[in-house]
C-alpha cells in the first residue's frame, strides 16, 4: 500500500539517508532566476476530527471555495472530504463527509468537482469488501449525500485505488489501482455510467514484472491517458510511463519511456501533467545524477517516440529534495512543484518546499518559491501535494503535517506533529 500510514520514525530514518547523500551532490547548472518576493499565509490547521492528514492537495470550486480530502481524522478515523469557504479574510471549514469503512476509507487523492456541484473521488480502502470504492457526493439542501458508485472485490477487477479520478465529458472515470488484476499487480479501470446505475470495466491489467501504479492518470485533450509505474519489480526496477488509448476495437496500453536510474530519473511518483500540444511532464523521487534526489522531467513527442529531457535535478537540501507531487503548469509555461522535504527546519531534514522552474530559452531556471517552517504555526512535508492557482493567481496546497495542532502523531519529517494545513502563496 502506498506510505499513507507508515510511522513518523521510519519516515524519518529514510530521509535522513537521503538528506546526507543530497548534501554530497554538485550544485545546479541552471542559474536561478530572478527573485520575486512571495509570502506564504496558512489558510487552515487541522486538528483531527476535523480531518487529519491532507495528502492530496485541494481543487477550487466556484467563488473560491477549496475542496479536498484528509487520509486520517473525520468523525469516525477512515478520512473525510471537506471544504473551505472564503469568510473575509479567514476560511471556515464544512465537513462534507466522513468515511465510516463501509462506505469507503482512506481518500485516495485529490476529489474532482462535476458540472452540477457534486464531488467524485476514491477510497483505497473500505466499502463492501474493503479493496476501496470510487464515490460521488451529491449535494442537497441539508448537506451532502454519498453514493458508492463501485466496491473493488480485490481480484482481477483491482485492489485499492489510487489518485484522483479521471473524467471525460461523459460522466466516464479512468483511475487505477495498487493491487488486484491478473497478476496483483493492479489495472486501469473505467467506471462507467449505465442504466442500472455504474459498471467498472478493466482497460488493462499490469503483469508482474512491469511495477505498480502509486499515482493517478491523466486524461490529455486527445481523450489519452497517461500515468506513471513507480518500478518495484526486478524487470523495471526504476520505473516508467505509459498510455492507454481508447479505440472503438478497444483501449491500446503502451509503454512511453522507461527510466534508467541514472542521469534521466528513477520512481516517478506522482500523476503526469500533459499540455495541448501532448508534452508530457512529471517527477521523479529519486535519480538525476550523482548525489541526486529526484527530477522534474518533459517527455517530448518525436517521431513514433517521445525524447525525454531533465529540466531540474535536486541537489541541494536547502532547495528540497523528493518531488513527489504532480506538476502545476501555468499558462506563461512556468512549472510548479512541491519537494517532500529540504529547506529549513524539521531537526535539519527540511520541512519542504515549494518550487518554480521558469522557462529560459531552451532550458528552465529553477528557484525555491517557499520553504516550509513547520509548527508552531506553518506547515510541514507537502508529500503529495502540488499546487493549484486561483484566478489572482495565488498558489494554494496542503501540508500533511505541522500546524497549530499537536494532537496528531503521524507526524512529518524530524518527528514535527500536527494534523496537516492548508496555505496560500501570494506574490
Amino acid at each position: 500500500m502506498r506510505r499513507t500510514g507508515e510511522s513518523a520514525r521510519t519516515r524519518v530514518a529514510v530521509v535522513a539517508t537521503v538528506v546526507m547523500t543530497v548534501g554530497l551532490g554538485l550544485a545546479p547548472v541552471r542559474a536561478a532566476a530572478s527573485a520575486q518576493i512571495r509570502s506564504e499565509h496558512p489558510l487552515y490547521s487541522f486538528a483531527g476530527p476535523n480531518g487529519a492528514g491532507p495528502l492530496s492537495g485541494v481543487s477550487v470550486g466556484p467563488g473560491g471555495v477549496l475542496y479536498g480530502s484528509t487520509v486520517f481524522g473525520g468523525l469516525y478515523g477512515g478520512g473525510c472530504v471537506f471544504a473551505l469557504t472564503p469568510d473575509g479574510s479567514r476560511y471556515t471549514e464544512r465537513l462534507l463527509f466522513s468515511f465510516n469503512g463501509t462506505d469507503g476509507a482512506k481518500p485516495a487523492g485529490k476529489v474532482v468537482a462535476g458540472p452540477h456541484g457534486e464531488l467524485f473521488g476514491a477510497t483505497s480502502l473500505g466499502g463492501t469488501h474493503d479493496a476501496g470504492t470510487v464515490f460521488e457526493l451529491v449535494p442537497s439542501k441539508s448537506g451532502y449525500t454519498e453514493m458508492v458508485l463501485y466496491s473493488f472485490t480485490g481480484y482481477s477487477d483491482g485492489q485499492e485505488p489510487i489518485g484522483a479520478p479521471a473524467m471525460d465529458p461523459e460522466g466516464d472515470i479512468f483511475g487505477v489501482t495498487q493491487f488486484g488484476g491478473a497478476s496483483g499487480e493492479g489495472v486501469v479501470f473505467e467506471v462507467e455510467p449505465s442504466p442500472g446505475g455504474y459498471t467498472e470495466k478493466v482497460l488493462h491489467s499490469f503483469a508482474d514484472d512491469t511495477g505498480q501504479p502509486q499515482a493517478g492518470l491523466t486524461r490529455s485533450n486527445d481523450g489519452t491517458l497517461y500515468g506513471t509505474l513507480y518500478g518495484f519489480s526486478e524487470v523495471n526496477q526504476d520505473g516508467s510511463v505509459f498510455s492507454v488509448r481508447l479505440r472503438r476495437t478497444g483501449p491500446v496500453y503502451a509503454d512511453v519511456y522507461n527510466f534508467r536510474g541514472g542521469t534521466d530519473g528513477a520512481n516517478p511518483y506522482a500523476a503526469l501533467t500533459v499540455d495541448s500540444s501532448g508534452v508530457i511532464y512529471g517527477t521523479t523521487e529519486y535519480g538525476g545524477g550523482v548525489g541526486s534526489a529526484g527530477t522534474v522531467f518533459s517527455l517530448t513527442p518525436s517521431g513514433r517516440g517521445y525524447q525525454e529531457s531533465v529540466l531540474h535535478a535536486f541537489t541541494r537540501r536547502s532547495a528540497g529534495v523528493l518531488p513527489e507531487a504532480p506538476l502545476l503548469r501555468t499558462t506563461t509555461g512556468a512549472l510548479f512543484g512541491t519537494a517532500d522535504i529540504g529547506g529549513q527546519g524539521c531537526s535539519g531534514i527540511g520541512c519542504g518546499t515549494v518550487f518554480e522552474l521558469e522557462p529560459a530559452g531552451s532550458s528552465y531556471a529553477f528557484r525555491v518559491v517557499y520553504r516550509f517552517a513547520g509548527p508552531p504555526s506553518d506547515g510541514a512535508e507537502p508529500q503529495w501535494s502540488g499546487v493549484v492557482q486561483e484566478t489572482s493567481g495565488d498558489l494554494v496546497g496542503t501540508t500533511r503535517s505541522g500546524g497549530r495542532s499537536h494532537t496528531c502523531s503521524d507526524g512529518g519529517p524530524g518527528g514535527v506533529l500536527g494534523c496537516g494545513t492548508v496555505y496560500r502563496i501570494t506574490s
